[in-house]
């Protein structure tokens, strides 16, 4: 009994946290499926992580990056108690998260308005991605919510990095109750070599 009564606040906070972020339907939304190839840049100690690998299954794998490994220890703790062997971690750099190639989509939860400089990495980020695959990027919007810190970017300030990168928005989803969804894709036209040199020249700056 005092087991069960122990894990009630941490099952709250989980329920909370679902209710916020919805994790099912935004999935649902992009299509996650069985047998996909993901990535996650700032994935932290694995929240949005562990849905999506359930999401793709045995068949798909997870590419966790942050550039904290003590962070991504928590997650690979969390990943032994739980079986699950689809998930692999990636420590990266503060401009470049070093996922693999291939990937046919890539999330980014919570940590947009964390990366100092969120242009830089988005271009370093499109060398991985498969022709016409989506970044999706969920982060809170202060119009929803009291900001009084001035913590998190504008609707607009978001925008303006995504203009900035090679990338183009795709669209935004708005129906969560504190986050913002931006869609976004590197435009078809735009050649694999570009995307490589670009991803060169931003490491040598």
């Amino acid at each position: 009994m005092l087991l069960l009564f122990s894990s009630l606040p941490a099952k709250g906070a989980q329920d909370s946290r679902d209710r916020d972020h919805q994790p099912d339907k935004v999935m649902d939304l992009m299509g996650v499926k069985a047998g996909m190839v993901i990535g996650e840049v700032g994935a932290g100690s694995g929240y949005f992580t562990f849905h999506l690998a359930r999401r793709v299954g045995e068949t798909g794998k997870i590419y966790a990056n942050d550039i904290s490994r003590r962070a991504l220890n928590s997650l690979e703790r969390r990943k032994e108690r739980e079986g699950i062997t689809n998930i692999e971690t990636i420590v990266g750099e503060v401009e470049d998260p070093l996922l693999p190639e291939g990937l046919d989509m890539v999330f980014i939860v919570n940590a947009f308005h964390d990366i100092a400089r969120q242009v830089v990495l988005l271009d370093n980020l499109a060398p991985s991605l498969k022709p016409g695959a989506a970044v999706v990027i969920l982060d809170r919007d202060p119009e929803k919510f009291r900001d009084s810190a001035g913590h998190f970017l504008t609707r607009e300030e978001v925008l303006e990095r995504i203009a900035e990168s090679v990338f183009e928005l795709d669209r935004i989803e708005t129906f969560l109750p504190q986050h913002n969804i931006y869609i976004i894709r590197v435009p078809h036209q735009l050649p694999r070599l570009i995307l490589n040199s670009t991803r060169l020249w931003r490491c040598l700056l």
